[in-house]
């Protein structure tokens, strides 16, 4: 047996070029975006957080929020919230809810910039992905949702500025 217990299966097999594949894809795709956006000076964190408050109800989340979403320290979320801020992207508040909480939250330039950044990426991927046959990415699109149920089971209101689907 092999390392990962798939030696001369036809699974293992199946899944190991699967997760390859994947990676690649994955790879080609954040190369792609990481050159559109540093034509213009932006880095993927800057498009990570400024499209979690677009998302987000009233352009706003909680420090805490934007933590979970991002996979990140509170020290990287803290600094990469100030860089915002010190470009007048976003604005810090205290919760008037809570006052040991922060809520960050988009100016209107911060909204506007963050629009900017979200054409950028869909060039990004258009300009990669629309090379494939469209009925290809359909159809990959669905595979790799159903997987990914499997994998991490329906969507919740954990994060509620994600949008949550409803299996069809």
């Amino acid at each position: 047996m092999d390392l990962l217990g798939y030696e001369g299966t036809d699974a293992g097999a199946a899944i190991r070029k699967l997760s390859i594949r994947l990676r690649r894809l994955a790879n080609h795709v954040h190369r792609e975006l990481r050159r559109e956006l540093a034509g213009n000076g932006i880095e993927i964190w800057e498009l990570e957080v400024l499209l979690s408050l677009i998302r987000a109800p009233g352009g706003r989340l909680g420090v805490g929020d934007l933590l979970r979403g991002s996979q990140v320290t509170a020290g990287a979320i803290t600094n990469r919230v100030a860089r915002l801020e010190g470009k007048g992207l976003v604005r810090r508040d205290v919760d008037s809810s809570d006052r040991r909480q922060v809520v960050v939250t988009l100016t209107p330039a911060g909204h506007q910039h963050a629009e900017g950044i979200l054409a950028m990426n869909t060039m990004a991927e258009r300009h990669l992905l629309g090379r494939a046959d469209p009925a290809i990415i359909e159809r990959m699109s669905e595979d790799l949702r159903t997987l990914l149920l499997a994998i991490e089971g329906p969507a919740t209101d954990e994060h509620p500025y994600e949008p949550c689907y409803v299996d069809r």
